[in-house]
């Protein structure tokens, strides 16, 4: 039998593996409900001329900027600010886990139940903050702050507990944490 090249290309072919059906960009059908936009106005024309950084220093410096620009009045909600805050987890030892060394728990955040939140928020009383906590997420409101901080685990807002600390005017929140129980979360 002779081989052209045709055949090659032929058999070529049918040992390639198949390229997996994903529909993509333009090959999607079009449908009546198709989100488009007509509007052309400052902010739309904003978000179009975000500048990608194309060296590290450049990306760097545009976090710095972002980072300052969060902190300043006027980001969080209306003319509040965004408050300083630290997250924290805390772990639960006996006397069996520090001295004999015979507990399940290890040093590792995995065996932590708690974590611990706290927001500083000079100038403010007690009376003037508004905190709402889900499970993944928590929020505050006060006359001077704002701040929505979504929550790296879950949280059971119902056993968690809030305190303020009126010497160094900081929100201390206690969250439990939502923990499955396995080999390495005691």
């Amino acid at each position: 039998m002779e081989f052209t090249t045709s055949h090659i290309e032929k058999l070529a072919d049918l040992l390639r593996p198949p390229e997996p059906e994903v529909l993509q960009g333009d090959d999607l059908p079009s449908t009546k409900y198709d989100i488009t936009t007509t509007r052309q106005n400052k902010n739309s024309t904003a978000l179009n001329t975000y500048n990608t950084p194309k060296t590290m220093e450049e990306y760097e410096q545009q976090e710095a900027q972002e980072a300052e620009q969060m902190g300043k009045v006027g980001f969080g909600a209306g003319d509040r600010k965004t408050p300083v805050y630290t997250m924290n987890y805390l772990q639960s030892v006996s006397a069996e886990d520090v001295f004999l060394q015979i507990g399940p728990k290890t040093p590792s955040s995995a065996s932590c139940e708690n974590l611990v939140v706290r927001v500083k928020m000079p100038g403010d009383k007690k009376e003037n903050v508004d905190l709402a906590v889900d499970n993944s997420s928590v929020t505050i409101d006060s006359s001077r702050y704002h701040l929505r901080l979504p929550l790296p685990h879950e949280v059971n807002p119902d056993t968690s507990k809030a305190t303020w600390d009126p010497a160094e005017e900081t929100l201390v929140l206690t969250l439990k944490l939502e923990r499955e129980f396995d080999f390495v979360n005691f």
